[in-house]
């Protein structure tokens, strides 16, 4: 690798189970292809790169997230496969360890997902228009299997939507059924949960 390549790579953030990392975000998530289904990419302030699950994306535009917003993220694991994510943004405080590094002394909130605070709601502009990236989506149960099942649905109807409109362009128009779009949430899912 030479000199001036080095120099334009992201430090990727990676995600340890059960330690919180923090993230400065540097623009909006991007969907991609990734190993194991659809992934969203981040870019992160501080010259980073992230690379998350579409239930974490679906947390990251429930709470409105844009360039400079900043998260706590945490990957739980439950069991030897499955893993349920939490993701809290940070009120205009600079995080104490440096931007995406976990905390060494922060852990994992062991709090129940209903007795944390509910994010910020999305105040309409003055035309009463949200931006897409602040449409606020429905309370969960707090439960994580619901939270994980409503985060790819979510994520199912987006990517659905999205390849219509694809499609459209190119004219090969397709309409998805109501069907197809559970199928596409059960696999991301099961996906999701470790293949259960």
């Amino acid at each position: 690798m030479s000199a001036a390549s080095s120099s334009t790579l992201r430090e990727r953030i990676t995600f340890d189970a059960n330690t919180t990392v923090t993230v400065i975000l540097d623009g909006i998530g991007t969907e991609q292809a990734g190993r194991e289904g659809p992934e969203y990419r981040y870019f992160l302030q501080q010259h980073r790169i992230m690379w998350v699950p579409p239930e974490v994306h679906a947390q990251i535009e429930r709470a409105g997230g844009n360039t400079g917003s900043t998260f706590e993220i945490t990957k739980k694991k439950h069991g030897r496969y499955a893993a349920t994510w939490e993701v809290v943004e940070v009120a205009d405080e600079p995080p104490s360890a440096g931007y995406g590094e976990a905390s060494p002394t922060r852990q994992a909130n062991p709090q129940p997902a209903a007795a944390r605070p509910a994010p910020t709601p999305v105040k309409p502009a003055a035309n009463g228009n949200t931006s897409t990236r602040q449409q606020q989506l429905p309370e969960t149960s707090g439960e994580p299997f619901s939270a994980s099942m409503y985060a790819c649905l979510c994520a199912a109807i987006r990517v659905s939507a999205e390849a219509e409109k694809f499609a459209q362009q190119i004219g090969r128009p397709l309409a998805f059924e109501t069907g197809d779009i559970r199928a596409m949430a059960a696999s991301l899912f099961i996906h999701a949960n470790g293949g259960r």
